[in-house]
């Protein structure tokens, strides 16, 4: 029910969200084939997130600090 829950606010705040729900599975994945596709779903995600090359990269700004000048 939590997960329908945060499926539901997500897509009403206009977000992206995919709820995969694995029929004869509760909380835990027993089923080989359950796992199996729990691995398949995380590999996509991960492929579209954070191997997507045509994504610029987000900028980082960097400041120079001074060092401290050593007491005599």
């Amino acid at each position: 029910m939590q997960s329908e829950r945060m499926y539901a606010a997500l897509k009403g705040l206009g977000k992206e969200a995919r709820l995969v729900m694995l029929p004869h599975e509760a909380h835990g994945y027993r089923a080989r084939k359950s796992l199996l596709h729990v691995l398949w779903e995380q590999e996509q995600w991960l492929d579209k997130y954070l191997l997507n090359d045509s994504a610029e990269p987000e900028k980082v700004t960097t400041e120079q600090v001074a060092e401290p000048t050593p007491s005599q």
